[in-house]
Parts: structure tokens; sequence; C-alpha cells
């Protein structure tokens, strides 16, 4: 889904029939690291906006829908987690909600582009914000490479992971998921973006054939994204154990945008076309 800038407009193309414009009143940054096009463009109805190979990643109208269901639901599911891996996530999204709960005590962020990270605090310092807090390790790695070397660390993965493409197609690898499942401790829960169910149905499908390989227990959540394609965007959630529950059992940390206990299950419930294209 390519989302170059023409003029005063961002164009982003869901199909080959579909676009989503938005108008661009500035831009504010643009560069090449070793691994992607990174660009922040500001837009009067989503703010500022972070593209990554001219594609739409963050924006600051919805970025909390994305952030909060990635890291709250595993967070509140889990009934004490301590040490959380952040695969990709180099704008510090998922951080900043990470370290909202005082008992986490290690929150790994292992993103391979430096750059994503760099133009984030710049840029997108509400984003970022948590980024500093002295629980936080931020290693600039290649986030497959370091999942297959640390064995039984983390109570908590997630996955924000670009597309499939560049370095990131090692994130949509067997090999790779096999090694987040032993780098799970007991009752350890995984969590990933996974795609529009509505536009990429062949990526989904493969995302989850490659989880359910490995996990015990592998479920589809969903939220309202405006900015992603088509606006519903999927979620999985991986249990290590098959007795694991999905269900929220903590207190919720204040100042939220988005996340709720009601909302959490309520995101649980698929229609039942979804139900029959993805085997739940």
């Amino acid at each position: 889904m390519d989302c170059p800038v023409h003029d005063d407009w961002l164009e982003a193309e869901f199909a080959v029939d579909t676009r989503l414009r938005l108008q661009v009143s500035r831009r504010l940054h643009c560069c090449r690291s070793a691994f992607q096009k990174i660009e922040v463009v500001d837009t009067p109805r989503f703010g500022r906006v972070l593209l990554l190979d001219d594609v739409i990643n963050v924006t600051e109208q919805d970025e909390a829908v994305y952030h909060e269901m990635l890291c709250h639901v595993p967070m509140q599911a889990h009934a004490d987690a301590q040490r959380m891996l952040v695969v990709g996530g180099g704008d510090g999204g998922i951080i900043r909600e990470a370290v909202r709960y005082p008992g986490l005590r290690r929150a790994v962020l292992a993103e391979i582009d430096a750059e994503v990270i760099a133009a984030s605090r710049s840029w997108l310092p509400g984003v970022s914000a948590g980024l500093d807090d002295p629980r936080v390790e931020i290693c600039t790695t290649d986030a497959s490479a370091y999942v297959h070397g640390h064995p039984d660390t983390f109570d908590i993965i997630v996955i924000d992971a670009t597309d499939p493409i560049g370095a990131g197609q090692r994130l949509y690898t067997p090999e790779f998921y096999r090694d987040c499942r032993r780098c799970l401790r007991a009752n350890g829960i995984l969590t990933a973006q996974s795609e529009s169910p509505f536009f990429d149905t062949e990526l989904v499908t493969h995302i989850y054939t490659l989880a359910r390989k490995w996990f015990p227990l592998v479920r589809m959540y969903t939220a309202c994204m405006p900015s992603y394609v088509s606006g519903v965007w999927s979620f999985m959630w991986c249990a290590k154990s098959p007795a694991q529950s999905h269900l929220p059992c903590r207190t919720v940390p204040a100042g939220l945008h988005y996340y709720s206990h009601e909302i959490h299950r309520a995101a649980f419930a698929l229609p039942p076309s979804i139900k029959r294209q993805f085997g739940f």
C-alpha cells in the first residue's frame, strides 16, 4: 500500500481501486536510513503522520487506538507481567503504554532502525514520551536475532512490525514465531498487528498460519483505525499455555483514550464472515 505525497495531498492506496487522501499542510522531515525512507508530515485532520517507505504507520489522531490495543490487551490478560519485549515499534507508542504499569520491571525495544526512533523523538514527542523511562532498554538490532538469543525471558512480546517488505520480511517466518514462543516465559502472551481482514486476506492467513504452528491458543481481535486500510484493523493474540485466558484481570491505568475492559471483551467478538475466512 503506497502513500506517495503529491503536491499538498498524501494518497494512501489501499487497493488498485481504493485510496485514502489526506491533505498535507507541512512536510516536516524526510530522510532515508539504511533500511527505509522515513517521512513526517503535518495534516489538518490526522495531525502529524509518520510514514515508512511511503506507508502510513502512525498518526497523532488515532495512534492511541493502535498502541493501547496492542499493549493493554496482553498486559491486562497477564496477572503479573514484569518483562516485556517490543519488536519494532520504534515510534515508542507501545513502550509509552507499557510503562504505565508500576509492576513492569523491564521493557526492551528491539528496533532495527535507529532513525525511526530519532524521528519520533523529534517530531512525535507525545508518542515517544516513554522511551526515557529508566526501565526501558533500547536495542537497535534485528529483532529476529534478538528473540533467538533470549529464551525464557519475557512475559509479554508485542510485535509492532511493518509490512513484510525489506527488513520486515524476517518477522514473517516460521523460525521467528518458533523463537518468540521460546522467548516467552511460562504463561507468556504474544500480540501482533495482523493487518486488514478485508484488504489483506492472504497476508492475514499467512500470519495466523505461522502462529498456529507454534502456539496452542491463537485468537483474533479488532479495533477501529481510521487511517489504516479499511478502517478496521486486526490484532493477533497468542498464548504459550492453552490455559491462559484472554480476558482482563487487572486494574486499567488512568488516562487512556480507547482501551477499557468493555472494549477488550468486545474486541474478541468477530463477525461470522471473518470467523469463516480465517478459521475461528
